[in-house]
């Protein structure tokens, strides 16, 4: 037995060798800052044709262990929905992605991938067969204060922490044909900063109480390119959130079209709270007319039950929420910007 391992081994340990040596060596002399400047190139390229082109921009391109990279001062820029306002800008400071040996021996793509970023983290897998792509991703406590985009979109500061996971599956690698799950839920949810909620309302600002959402999760399930959301809700804070709708999947994630239904309610507790919340959202009990009703299509969207709908329209990247009741915009989530609805009708806007 000894005697055949001391004549295996040379054959087989050289090449083995030489294999090992020639990886290292390649990670080491491999042109990384060229690798950078095709792949900023090509996301860019691939996002002209978007109505919100995203641009990417990449600080550092260098190895992580023999078959990885590892990409420091990431940075994606997205027009603001506001052209009155900069644009917004998501920060990544370290991103680490490796790619399978033994997949590409058999023509697969296999990455996975981890983002250190926004106090929490973001791991996952792509797989590309050729004639399938696969994306799953997991967050795990990824702070939502800590992404400027969020606020610039939605009007207001969120703040709260970010788990879940998102599995697809895209034949022919389209996202208009992809099948999968969502199961998502952003815990502790803040409305407003760490102390405030700042309302533009048609007789000037308003200055609230931060507004406690609660746990907010988002379900749903796709076939065939549409995301059939079975689950949005909120509960355990000052308002009540529950709706339901479909996303028509797109190539371009931020290009994905929303037809979502919500309603609201702000509980009593907070109504209550001081002499403001009583004048924008109604005394519980009272007879007047909250502020909120002041457009006649949020009156309208109220429900016997004390909740406004919202039917959100629009794309993941301009989301278009309006009263249920139809007609007008409401400001500061709308194509009319954080400042007002496009019709310049009056209405309110959180931040």
């Amino acid at each position: 037995m000894k005697e055949r391992l001391k004549r295996i081994a040379p054959k087989v340990g050289y090449p083995l060798f030489y294999l090992f040596a020639l990886v290292v060596f390649l990670s080491w002399t491999f042109p990384y800052e060229k690798l950078k400047e095709r792949i900023v190139t090509t996301f860019n390229a691939q996002q002209r044709n978007s109505s919100a082109p995203t641009e990417l921009q990449i600080e550092e391109l260098d190895s992580s262990w023999l078959t990885g990279v590892k990409a420091k001062g990431v940075r994606l820029i997205s027009p603001s929905a506001d052209p009155t306002k900069p644009p917004a800008e998501i920060k990544i400071d370290e991103a680490r992605a490796r790619i399978s040996l033994l997949g590409l021996l058999v023509g697969n793509k296999d990455v996975s991938f981890r983002i250190d970023a926004f106090d929490g983290t973001i791991k996952g897998s792509f797989e590309d067969s050729g004639k399938e792509r696969n994306v799953d991703v997991t967050f795990d406590g990824v702070d939502m204060s800590k992404i400027d985009a969020i606020a610039t979109n939605a009007g207001f500061p969120l703040e709260g922490k970010l788990f879940g996971n998102v599995k697809l599956q895209l034949p022919e690698g389209k996202a208009s044909k992809g099948n999968g799950n969502v199961n998502l839920e952003i815990r502790d949810m803040f409305a407003g900063n760490a102390k405030e909620l700042t309302v533009k309302t048609p007789l000037g600002p308003f200055t609230l109480p931060r507004l406690k959402v609660g746990s907010f999760t988002v379900n749903g399930d796709a076939k065939d390119g549409i995301l059939k959301i079975t689950k949005v809700g909120a509960s355990g804070g000052d308002v009540d959130v529950n709706g339901d709708g479909r996303v028509q999947l797109r190539e371009v994630a931020t290009e994905a079209h929303l037809e979502v239904n919500l309603k609201f309610k702000i509980n009593d507790g907070y109504r209550n709270k001081n002499e403001k919340t009583k004048m924008l959202f109604g005394t519980p009990g009272g007879k007047d007319k909250p502020m909120l009703e002041m457009d006649p299509r949020m009156a309208k969207s109220k429900t016997s039950d004390g909740y406004y709908g919202l039917k959100i329209g629009g794309t993941l990247a301009k989301p278009d929420p309006q009263p249920a009741g139809g007609g007008l915009a409401v400001p500061g989530f709308g194509s009319g910007g954080a400042g007002g609805s496009s019709t310049g009708s009056p209405g309110f806007n959180f931040k």
